[in-house]
Protein backbone atom coordinates (compact mmCIF):
# COMPACT_ATOMS: atom_id res chain seq x y z
CA UNK A 1 0.00 0.00 0.00
CA UNK A 2 1.29 3.40 -0.71
CA UNK A 3 1.67 6.07 1.37
CA UNK A 4 2.05 8.96 -1.50
CA UNK A 5 -1.62 10.55 -1.83
CA UNK A 6 -1.24 12.27 -6.14
CA UNK A 7 -2.45 15.70 -5.66
CA UNK A 8 -2.79 16.18 -9.46
CA UNK A 9 -4.70 14.08 -11.83
CA UNK A 10 -8.37 12.45 -11.49
CA UNK A 11 -8.09 10.13 -8.21
CA UNK A 12 -11.26 9.02 -7.20
CA UNK A 13 -10.81 8.49 -3.04
CA UNK A 14 -12.86 5.51 -1.34
CA UNK A 15 -13.12 4.81 2.46
CA UNK A 16 -13.52 1.25 4.26
CA UNK A 17 -16.69 -0.43 3.44
CA UNK A 18 -16.94 1.37 -0.19
CA UNK A 19 -17.62 -1.75 -3.45
CA UNK A 20 -14.98 -0.64 -5.85
CA UNK A 21 -15.96 -2.12 -9.08
CA UNK A 22 -13.80 -2.37 -12.17
CA UNK A 23 -15.58 -0.29 -14.95
CA UNK A 24 -13.06 -1.15 -17.89
CA UNK A 25 -14.39 -5.24 -19.59
CA UNK A 26 -17.14 -5.81 -16.90
CA UNK A 27 -16.98 -9.13 -17.96
CA UNK A 28 -13.69 -9.64 -15.76
CA UNK A 29 -15.66 -8.99 -12.63
CA UNK A 30 -13.38 -6.30 -11.08
CA UNK A 31 -14.51 -6.32 -7.87
CA UNK A 32 -13.53 -5.15 -4.24
CA UNK A 33 -14.51 -4.52 -0.73
CA UNK A 34 -12.42 -2.03 0.69
CA UNK A 35 -10.81 -2.81 3.73
CA UNK A 36 -8.92 0.32 3.96
CA UNK A 37 -9.04 4.56 2.76
CA UNK A 38 -7.07 4.96 -0.38
CA UNK A 39 -7.68 6.65 -4.28
CA UNK A 40 -8.29 5.09 -7.60
CA UNK A 41 -8.74 6.07 -10.99
CA UNK A 42 -11.61 7.20 -13.26
CA UNK A 43 -11.71 3.64 -14.98
CA UNK A 44 -13.04 2.13 -11.04
CA UNK A 45 -16.43 3.03 -9.35
CA UNK A 46 -16.73 3.55 -6.03
CA UNK A 47 -20.18 2.63 -4.85
CA UNK A 48 -21.01 3.61 -1.55
CA UNK A 49 -24.34 2.76 0.64
CA UNK A 50 -25.97 6.08 1.55
CA UNK A 51 -27.42 4.79 4.61
CA UNK A 52 -25.89 1.94 7.10
CA UNK A 53 -29.48 1.69 8.30
CA UNK A 54 -30.85 0.82 4.93
CA UNK A 55 -28.29 -1.35 3.40
CA UNK A 56 -25.50 -2.92 5.08
CA UNK A 57 -22.49 -1.87 2.78
CA UNK A 58 -20.77 -5.52 3.23
CA UNK A 59 -24.58 -6.61 1.98
CA UNK A 60 -24.37 -4.57 -0.97
CA UNK A 61 -20.92 -5.62 -2.18
CA UNK A 62 -22.25 -9.27 -2.00
CA UNK A 63 -25.68 -7.89 -4.42
CA UNK A 64 -22.54 -6.15 -6.52
CA UNK A 65 -20.38 -9.05 -6.67
CA UNK A 66 -23.26 -11.88 -7.85
CA UNK A 67 -23.68 -12.98 -11.19
CA UNK A 68 -26.54 -10.84 -11.84
CA UNK A 69 -25.31 -7.88 -11.62
CA UNK A 70 -22.59 -8.72 -13.37
CA UNK A 71 -24.60 -9.77 -16.13
CA UNK A 72 -26.55 -7.13 -15.96
CA UNK A 73 -23.41 -4.56 -16.21
CA UNK A 74 -22.18 -6.22 -19.36
CA UNK A 75 -25.21 -6.07 -21.27
CA UNK A 76 -25.65 -2.33 -20.35
CA UNK A 77 -21.62 -1.69 -21.14
CA UNK A 78 -20.85 0.52 -24.13
CA UNK A 79 -17.89 0.24 -26.54
CA UNK A 80 -16.61 -3.08 -28.66
CA UNK A 81 -13.25 -3.51 -28.40
CA UNK A 82 -12.65 -2.66 -24.68
CA UNK A 83 -16.01 -2.23 -23.82
CA UNK A 84 -16.67 0.14 -20.56
CA UNK A 85 -19.67 -0.30 -17.38
CA UNK A 86 -22.85 2.27 -17.95
CA UNK A 87 -22.35 4.29 -14.94
CA UNK A 88 -26.04 5.29 -15.09
CA UNK A 89 -27.30 1.90 -15.94
CA UNK A 90 -25.31 0.46 -13.13
CA UNK A 91 -27.24 3.12 -10.40
CA UNK A 92 -30.49 1.71 -11.83
CA UNK A 93 -29.54 -1.29 -11.15
CA UNK A 94 -32.65 -3.34 -8.76
CA UNK A 95 -32.15 -5.42 -5.63
CA UNK A 96 -33.82 -6.63 -2.81
CA UNK A 97 -33.48 -5.21 0.37
CA UNK A 98 -34.37 -7.06 3.53
CA UNK A 99 -34.16 -5.80 6.62
CA UNK A 100 -30.66 -5.13 8.10
CA UNK A 101 -31.03 -7.97 10.27
CA UNK A 102 -31.52 -10.43 7.33
CA UNK A 103 -28.70 -8.75 5.11
CA UNK A 104 -25.95 -9.27 8.69
CA UNK A 105 -26.86 -13.01 8.55
CA UNK A 106 -27.15 -13.07 4.98
CA UNK A 107 -23.21 -11.57 5.02
CA UNK A 108 -22.33 -13.99 7.81
CA UNK A 109 -23.17 -16.97 5.81
CA UNK A 110 -21.41 -15.75 2.10
CA UNK A 111 -18.42 -15.09 4.47
CA UNK A 112 -17.92 -17.82 6.19
CA UNK A 113 -18.60 -19.89 2.73
CA UNK A 114 -15.95 -17.36 1.44
CA UNK A 115 -13.66 -18.23 4.28
CA UNK A 116 -13.98 -21.72 3.43
CA UNK A 117 -13.36 -21.74 0.13
CA UNK A 118 -10.56 -19.42 -0.11
CA UNK A 119 -8.90 -19.16 3.12
CA UNK A 120 -6.51 -21.63 2.55
CA UNK A 121 -5.51 -21.45 7.05
CA UNK A 122 -9.45 -22.03 7.74
CA UNK A 123 -10.85 -24.17 4.34
CA UNK A 124 -8.03 -26.76 4.22
CA UNK A 125 -7.79 -27.87 7.70
CA UNK A 126 -11.76 -27.80 7.79
CA UNK A 127 -11.57 -30.27 4.47
CA UNK A 128 -9.01 -32.14 5.64
CA UNK A 129 -11.35 -32.90 9.40
CA UNK A 130 -13.96 -33.66 7.13
CA UNK A 131 -12.47 -36.48 5.13
CA UNK A 132 -10.67 -37.87 8.00
CA UNK A 133 -14.18 -38.08 9.66
CA UNK A 134 -15.55 -39.53 6.27
CA UNK A 135 -12.57 -41.70 6.29
CA UNK A 136 -13.44 -43.11 9.76
CA UNK A 137 -16.96 -43.90 9.21
CA UNK A 138 -16.35 -46.03 5.95
CA UNK A 139 -13.30 -47.39 7.55
CA UNK A 140 -15.36 -48.28 11.09
CA UNK A 141 -18.47 -49.54 8.18
CA UNK A 142 -16.03 -51.17 5.96
CA UNK A 143 -14.23 -53.64 9.06
CA UNK A 144 -17.35 -53.96 11.38
CA UNK A 145 -18.15 -57.72 10.62
CA UNK A 146 -20.51 -59.61 12.44
CA UNK A 147 -19.20 -62.81 14.25
CA UNK A 148 -20.42 -66.04 12.73
CA UNK A 149 -21.82 -68.89 14.47
CA UNK A 150 -21.27 -71.89 14.21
Amino acid sequence: MSEHIPTDGKAVGFVTGDTLIGNIRPYLRKIWYADCDGGTNGDVLVVRGINQEIIYSHYLYHILASDDFFNYDNNNSKGAKMPRGNKDAIMQYKCSIPTIEKQKRIVGILNRFDTLCNDISTGIPAEIEARQKQYEYYRDKLLSFEELTK
